[in-house]
């Protein structure tokens, strides 16, 4: 994946094919427009309303509390992008749109999008980060700070993208009765296993924050009696013993090489003989060092926790020092593009 600017029309592209266009400053004013955009479009309701059906701007403006002004201009901004389109004054959310921002959709990424806004201010000080090294990590929020809220209902929406796509393919003996999900959060990836594995419940091990949030989630879906979450820190809490399977999904990037090598000590421990470490995250694939993606991956979760995305052969030399003698299987994801699942069998 490439992000690059795209002329409308051939004098367009004719002109960045030249250099006449000064890229970098077209990206600065762009890109957090681009953002602001989108975002706000659903934090004000104005997408949720058209999934519903067409509108005009004075419905819109009517029902949801706004101003017009802005309201219209949003709403040409969203016809620029594709999300809605217009026919004599009426707007209607674009079908393509429509399964990624209607709430109602299983694909809805709406939740997510809304709580992107708090990332505006970690870009926002890069800067300073850049001189300093001193981040601003998001996951050292107390409890009952709103913004738990807003990032694990975001992180519920992308994991229903690809729960059931791990769950087919973390494949456990049809006697598992016990699984571990490490910093597991929404806890949905563990209730999509447990629906493939009668026998199985699950423990999600999260911070209080999440695990608040991620109990509320697990009833809501009717799963509290095979899903439990318990409060605490994965980096330094007991995790238990006698698991057959252990999940340890998008944390790695939070940690350091140290504390990886022996948090997958203490896993190894907590697994019965024959259990399965499922380790899934975005790591630095030598191949991808090109990718926009990635590079901007890399750096978001910089701003985010003072860590670094790892490679795979980082993943398979902390394996081995935690103990783990077998080497890990990579599976491909297809509903993640840049991750990875890899098992290994203790």
């Amino acid at each position: 994946m490439r992000l690059a600017l795209h002329g409308a029309n051939p004098a367009e592209w004719l002109a960045l094919r030249l250099g006449l266009v000064p890229t970098a400053a077209a990206q600065a004013w762009a890109g957090m427009g681009l953002s602001g955009i989108v975002v706000a479009a659903v934090r004000t309701g104005v997408t949720e309303r058209l999934a519903q059906g067409p509108a005009t701007v004075a419905e819109l403006v009517g029902e949801l509390g706004l101003e017009p002004v802005p309201t219209q201009l949003m709403l040409h901004c969203l016809r620029s992008f594709g999300h809605v389109s217009c026919s004599a004054g009426v707007y209607r959310l674009s079908r393509s749109s429509r399964r990624w921002l209607d709430p109602r959709s299983d694909l809805s990424v709406s939740r997510y999008i809304a709580g992107t806004a708090d990332y505006w201010d970690w870009w926002s000080g890069l800067d300073e980060v850049t001189r300093t090294g001193k981040v601003s990590v998001s996951h050292d929020a107390v409890a009952d700070d709103p913004y738990w809220r807003r990032y694990i209902y975001g992180q519920l929406d992308l994991a229903r993208l690809s729960a059931r796509e791990v769950a087919r393919k973390i494949r456990l003996p049809a006697s598992a009765t016990s699984l571990l999900d490490v910093g597991g959060g929404h806890g949905w990836y563990s209730a999509e296993i447990c629906q493939r594995h009668p026998k199985l419940t699950a423990t999600v091990l999260d911070l209080p924050g999440s695990a608040a949030i991620g109990r509320e989630i697990i009833a809501a879906a009717g799963m509290s009696d095979r899903v439990r979450h318990r409060d605490g820190d994965a980096t330094l809490d007991d995790l238990g013993s006698g698991y057959d399977a252990v999940l340890c999904f998008n944390l790695v990037h939070h940690l350091t090489a140290g504390h990886i090598v022996t948090l997958f000590g203490r896993i190894r421990e907590s697994l019965s003989p024959g259990g399965t470490l499922a380790v899934m995250d975005a790591f630095a694939e030598p191949a991808r060092g090109a990718s926009a993606a990635a590079n901007f991956l890399a750096m978001f979760v910089y701003l985010s926790s003072g860590a670094q995305v790892h490679t795979p052969a980082e993943l398979r030399i902390w394996l081995r020092k935690a103990g783990f003698t077998r080497p890990p299987r990579r599976i491909r994801m297809l509903r993640i593009p840049g991750q990875a699942i890899y098992l290994v069998r203790k």
